[in-house]
């Protein structure tokens, strides 16, 4: 990632620098461009992926910097016994196991189950003094000014009815509708690498019903929590990273979901921080700003307060249809990211453009709108409230640092056990998604320690160095019958609850 967005820096500052029109836009020949980023970036590419000097005394120390990582978090729990179940978890999160939920990993380090499902489901330790040193960590690892913070959403499919926050809805994962719950999340990227800092769960509006009250109680929700919609959540999380401090960016990205939503621009811009964030298609704008004026009063009723068009036919126009508007030698050609089988490349415009809202003129924006050029067809338009005088170079940056977050949600899900919780309380969903973050951000330092030994090291295949030397406990004879009688047990108390369930469900005959 850190040669992708140098170089990339260096390829497009060169061109945009000589390239600025008075139509506020790009103009050069895209085919030059090309040719440039195609000549040594693949050797260098090529060349670091073959890389590989990693030794076994390079990755022996691993425990022991998990264990100085975690000692860093000490201050954030009252009792010993929490911070060494925390250690447990976020072990467990690190290590081997196919599913990773409370019981699973408690039993895979020779821990009481119990013991760990209270901590991460009941425990009231203080997430809020863990999620500041976590945020700290990060800004001292990847802290950069350019740096951006990223808001996106993410699903996971449950089967019950009585987890927090659980219900019909659309879930991403599986890209429809479905029994599931979601959380927005707050990460962080710059060009050192990305984690991800806080997630916070949605709930839907009838979860605030009088019919969910007996629910929401059972799930530990705080009884003075108002119903927020996804945008409002990323404007919290936004202003929490903001107060913590220890967090340099100046840029929030984020989809059409919250690009659609005033409620998040606004909430942004009052942060002073400039959002880059997609929009829809039909999403209205004007390339010049339109008169206004009060309407006339006649003297009857109240005088007019809200201004209007001056000329009712002077009407926004959908962002779409600026694209064939732009001339061949307005888009400007660059590399967003290196894929797994070579670079992905599209074509940027930049407008300064008058956004609508209620019909009427707002404040002046950037668009930029992307176009793939994988035969697809796709095209994007993002808004931003940069100021004007900033460079087209950081506007494309942007769209390079938005997609990471799917590598985050990417890897949390398939490295450090993000989508594999199963308690169904309110305290235990952000107690796991928190050490889930903090699991996640060990990998990242330790790629970013191994970098000079293999540049291209992905989380996977860290967490796989990293397993190599995590302790593991003796699984013989006793250890297989010690697990056996607790399988016999809990499977026990399973069958005498749901026994009694069915039967108290069953009319009695007298």
């Amino acid at each position: 990632m850190v040669f992708l967005f140098s170089s990339f820096r260096l390829i497009l500052q060169r061109k945009v620098r000589k390239s600025e029109t008075r139509s506020g836009m790009v103009s050069y020949n895209p085919h030059d461009q090309v040719k440039e980023v195609r000549t040594m970036p693949k050797e260098i590419v090529l060349e670091m992926q073959e890389r590989c000097e990693l030794t076994p005394e390079a990755i022996e120390g691993m425990v022991n910097e998990l264990s100085e990582y975690h000692a860093q978090f000490r201050s954030a729990f009252a009792r010993p016994e929490a911070f060494e179940h925390s250690l447990v978890y976020v072990r467990g999160l690190l290590g081997e196991e196919e599913r990773k939920n409370t019981e699973r990993m408690a039993l895979g380090q020779g821990k009481n189950v119990r013991n760990l499902q209270y901590f991460i489901g009941q425990s009231p330790w203080d997430d809020g003094a863990a999620l500041e040193i976590h945020q700290r960590l990060v800004g001292e690892d990847l802290g950069e000014a350019e740096g951006v913070a990223l808001i996106d959403e993410s699903g996971v499919v449950k089967q019950g009815q009585h987890s927090v926050g659980v219900g019909h809805q659309y879930c991403g994962a599986v890209g429809k509708n479905a029994n599931s719950q979601n959380g927005v999340y707050l990460g962080y990227v710059s060009s050192k690498g990305y984690s991800l800092i806080e997630g916070a769960l949605y709930m839907q509006e009838a979860w605030f019903s009088p019919d969910y009250a007996a629910d929401r109680k059972a799930c530990g929700v705080p009884e003075e929590l108002p119903y927020r919609t996804k945008p409002q959540i990323g404007v919290e999380l936004l202003h929490r990273a903001v107060e913590r401090g220890s967090l340099p960016f100046q840029w929030v990205a984020a989809d059409e979901l919250y690009g659609d939503s005033p409620v998040f621009r606004d909430g942004v811009a009052a942060m002073h921080k400039w959002y880059f964030v997609e929009v829809r298609p039909a999403f209205l704008v004007w390339r010049r700003r339109p008169a206004t004026a009060l309407p006339v009063w006649t003297g009857r009723g109240s005088a007019p307060k809200h201004p209007r068009l001056c000329d009712p036919g002077d009407q926004p126009f959908p962002v779409s249809q600026l694209v064939d508007s732009i001339l061949p030698n307005q888009w400007v050609r660059m590399r967003i990211k290196e894929g797994s089988q070579g670079p992905i490349y599209c074509e940027l415009a930049f407008l300064r453009v008058i956004e609508a809202r209620h019909g009427l003129p707002q404040g002046e924006v950037w668009l930029v709108i992307r176009r793939k050029l994988d035969g697809s067809g796709e095209i994007k338009f993002y808004l931003s409230n940069a100021p004007a005088n900033v460079s087209r170079l950081a506007l494309a940056r942007l769209c390079a640092m938005r997609w990471p977050v799917e590598l985050l949600f990417e890897e949390g899900k398939g490295e450090t056990g993000l989508d594999h919780y199963e308690m169904r309380s309110w305290r235990g969903w952000h107690h796991h998604m928190l050490l889930v973050g903090i699991a996640h951000h060990f990998l990242v330092r330790l790629r970013l320690r191994l970098s000079h030994l293999a540049p291209l090291l992905t989380i996977y295949q860290v967490r796989l160095l990293l397993t190599s030397v995590l302790p593991k406990p003796v699984f013989d004879a006793a250890a297989a019958i010690a697990r056996v009688i607790y399988y016999q047990r809990r499977n026990a108390v399973a069958y005498r609850s749901h026994r009694k369930s069915r039967l108290a469900t069953i009319p009695v005959w007298v």
